[in-house]
């Protein structure tokens, strides 16, 4: 029997952020971010998540992703279904759906969103995790809707749980390391009731952020889904490859040169990663750093066959620079780098 997961179901998981200044690392404050900030994920089949515990120490360094996507954060107004999510501040985009949220100051909360053009509005949220949350602490909501889902009315009711179980460094692909990282358990158990009959989700994840992010850089979900005459279980694993600060819109990957940064803003190393490789021996492929008043500050000469390289910022002044890339005589791409 095929197992077909409901609208707004794990919306949870698409969120995740890169920090924008330091926190202590035991207890996790509201994020800091701006409308129109980006970032892709790089998706792994199953990975063991990192252990609980104060003082670990987590690494993902040799991680390697089998799949990718992007999001983006707007403000939930203007939106097409802004009236329905009166109390949502903001909009995450991504794959073609809208989620909308409350990303702090008090508390980490979700209202519903749109799918395949059908609005699925929360009257009762479901609030994740309140701010600030330290180590040791607990935290339990429960949620009671109706939703019209594929034309029948749907009682979904449902618990939250999260707790702040760890905090440590945390290594991740490219040699990027992280201290102040904050590990947070979140469980949820989700029960539609309809006319067609119920199906309940239990939805354990485990997520790591660092400083003030509004989204973890590693994610761990373990997803169960049980019916009547079936059950089906999912694991897979989520790391953050770039970020991009206040951008209009998502960029089209199809018509741009498709190279990613992270972490961005840095402080130390960042790591550049072209998808698919640069395989052209006769180009010229290089990444030219520039400060704000567009002198060129480094190069980074990149091998043909190898997909990706390091800089070292930690000796530059903090403030805004431009990374361009430079694949042959044509393809030029430009995206911006901070560096706190």
């Amino acid at each position: 029997m095929r197992i077909t997961i409901t609208p707004l179901v794990l919306s949870v998981l698409l969120s995740v952020f890169i920090p924008f200044s330091k926190a202590n690392a035991q207890t996790l404050i509201a994020p800091s971010f701006l409308s129109g900030d980006s970032y892709t994920m790089g998706v792994l089949e199953l990975s063991e998540a990192g252990e609980v515990g104060e003082n670990m120490v987590w690494d993902y360094s040799t991680f390697l992703t089998v799949n990718s996507y992007n999001a983006q954060i707007l403000s939930s107004s203007p939106s097409s279904f802004e009236d329905d999510y009166p109390y949502a501040n903001w909009m995450l985009e991504a794959g073609g759906a809208q989620y909308y949220y409350n990303y702090g100051p008090d508390v980490f909360e979700y209202f519903g969103g749109v799918e395949g053009g059908a609005s699925y509005p929360y009257n009762d949220s479901e609030i994740y995790f309140p701010y600030p949350f330290s180590y040791g602490e607990t935290w339990t909501d429960t949620f009671d809707n109706v939703l019209n889902i594929a034309g029948f009315e749907t009682h979904r009711s449902g618990i939250v749980s999260s707790v702040v179980d760890g905090y440590g460094t945390l290594d991740l692909p490219g040699g990027v390391h992280l201290d102040d990282v904050t590990r947070i358990s979140l469980s949820r158990e989700i029960t539609d009731s309809s006319m067609t009959g119920e199906v309940t989700y239990l939805i354990d994840v485990a997520m790591f952020y660092s400083g003030t992010t509004v989204v973890p850089m590693v994610t761990h979900t373990h997803l169960q889904v049980i019916e009547v005459q079936d059950t089906s279980i999912q694991d897979y694993t989520e790391i953050l490859q770039s970020y991009l600060v206040e951008i209009d819109e998502l960029q089209n990957e199809a018509t741009e040169i498709n190279f990613t940064m992270f972490p961005n803003p840095a402080s130390s190393k960042v790591q550049f990663v072209f998808a698919g490789g640069i395989n052209a021996p006769h180009s010229t492929d290089v990444i030219e750093i520039r400060d704000i008043s567009g002198r060129l500050i480094e190069t980074l000469n990149l091998v043909p066959g190898v997909n990706s390289g390091a800089i070292d910022v930690s000796s530059w002044a903090k403030g805004v620079y431009t990374a361009t890339s430079k694949l042959g005589l044509e393809n030029v791409s430009t995206k911006q780098l901070i560096v706190e």
